[in-house]
């Protein structure tokens, strides 16, 4: 028996047209007969209400994904389990930030206790950030949410929505430079002082150091401050600087790091209250990084590589003063400071092989009340053993000059006697002409006895000088 085609057998009743009895499928009206079936939904209907319940559940998803408290982690607790989780982390900026303008591309380490996470903002995130003075600096407080990635290395976080970035800068504690110590890693302070050095060591790093009555202390400004918060003004030597940052370590040395430009502020003249007058037999190794002022008079003066040492005798004790070649080349007359000299000096306290010294840091630190007496002209001749440790003056000839391991012994003939003048390495370097037979010279030194022989030891430069 040969089935009608406009029947299915298999179909249920409500397929079929209650007029014809033909299969209908889903139509809701007969294709053959023109009669209405009852009962049945319009597909259109079905497709609307689908659409009106996708469009429901999204808005639903939307609303709870707005409301809904992110879960705050740890950094100890970002694991794999976690990876592209949203997540909450509550800590500070333990680093530096890294920026590019060109990428729009930010980023800082945020450290909460028990590890550190890398948090990175990307250029629309980060204009937002920029555009409403959300600059994290380092020794803020921070929370911040986003997506969690785990990298081999380290953890990684991506800031999505400017929002979710809070931050808090703590107020600043106000300190000397001499008592900031490697504790204070992390605390916000402000400090009062003048500015002893400005120095750039390399292209996008200011360093201007700060002194005050107790020390001084490094202020670094990097690249990626003066781009986010605005240009450095002119910083010149001796002016008066008041700054807020944030105290970091640089092998192991304090240095303060500012969040903006806009928190060093400079005067038109010092701050610093005048350095603590001293005697010498007060100086302790624990005045180590002070600032001191001493007096007395200059009974011995000694080169050494760099520069010049004086001993310094106020009647009670001795001291040190410790001249760098900049320094002492820097004095109006350098060589009115020199034995028998009364001065006065203002430096910092250091304790080099258990001895203390005084290190001036400019000439401007050290006032000459009685110059040195001129040193008066003798001959080779008229020298004896009981001159040694005596500054004398001497011309005459050089021989052929003859070198050794630590510096140059050459010659010296003035017709009345010969005696060797030894020139050590470091100031062998230093002399505009290089010793040579047959110059002519005037030099000053220290007469000294090696072996049974009397040599002359010129201290700096300034002893030297080759007659025309």
């Amino acid at each position: 028996m040969t089935e009608n085609p406009q029947t299915s057998p298999d179909a249920p009743a409500e397929a079929h047209c209650p007029s014809c009895g033909r299969f209908v499928g889903p139509y809701a009206t007969c294709p053959y007969c023109g009669a209405k079936q009852q009962g049945r939904i319009p597909v259109n209907v079905v497709k609307i209400a689908a659409l009106l319940l996708a469009t429901v559940g999204l808005l639903a998803l939307w609303w709870i994904a707005r409301t809904a408290e992110i879960p705050a982690v740890t950094a100890a607790d970002a694991g794999g389990t976690l990876n592209m989780a949203y997540v909450q982390i509550t800590g500070h900026v333990a680093r530096s930030l890294s920026y590019d303008p060109v990428s729009g591309y930010l980023a800082f380490w945020v450290e909460d206790g028990t590890g550190e996470v890398r948090v990175s903002a990307y250029r629309d995130v980060t204009e937002s950030l920029l555009a409403a003075g959300k600059i994290p600096a380092l020794g803020d407080a921070v929370t911040v949410a986003g997506t969690l990635r785990i990298r081999e290395d380290y953890v990684a976080l991506t800031l999505n929505v400017p929002e979710h970035l809070a931050l808090t800068r703590p107020e600043p504690f106000k300190l000397k430079a001499g008592e900031l110590t490697v504790l204070d890693e992390g605390l916000r302070v402000r400090l009062a002082g003048e500015v002893r050095r400005v120095l750039v060591p390399y292209p996008g790093m200011t360093l201007i150091t700060l002194r005050d009555d107790t020390g001084e202390v490094v202020i670094a400004v990097s690249e990626v401050i003066t781009t986010l918060t605005g240009a450095l003004p002119e910083i010149a030597e001796g002016q008066g600087i008041t700054v807020a940052g944030t105290v970091s370590l640089y092998k192991d040395t304090p240095q303060i790091v500012p969040a903006d430009v806009a928190d060093i502020q400079l005067g038109p003249r010092p701050v610093v209250a005048a350095a603590a007058a001293r005697a010498l037999d007060a100086l302790t190794a624990e005045d180590a990084g002070m600032l001191v002022e001493v007096q007395g008079r200059v009974v011995r003066l000694e080169g050494f590589n760099g520069g010049v040492k004086a001993t310094l005798d106020d009647g009670q004790a001795q001291a040190l003063v410790l001249l760098w070649d900049s320094v002492y080349g820097a004095l109006e007359s350098p060589t009115a400071l020199d034995v028998g000299a009364d001065i006065v000096v203002q430096g910092e306290v250091s304790v080099y092989q258990d001895e203390l010294e005084i290190v001036p840091e400019s000439a401007r630190d050290i006032r000459i009340v009685t110059p040195a007496p001129e040193i008066a002209w003798l001959e080779v001749g008229a020298l004896r053993p009981s001159d040694a440790g005596r500054v004398v003056r001497l011309r005459g000839v050089l021989d052929q000059p003859e070198g050794f391991s630590a510096g140059v012994k050459v010659l010296l003939n003035d017709g009345t006697g010969k005696i060797t003048v030894l020139l050590w390495n470091n100031l062998v370097t230093s002399l505009p002409q290089h010793p040579a037979a047959g110059q002519q010279i005037e030099v000053v030194g220290v007469v000294e006895e090696y072996r049974g022989e009397l040599e002359l030891i010129p201290r700096s430069v300034l002893d030297w000088r080759v007659s025309e």
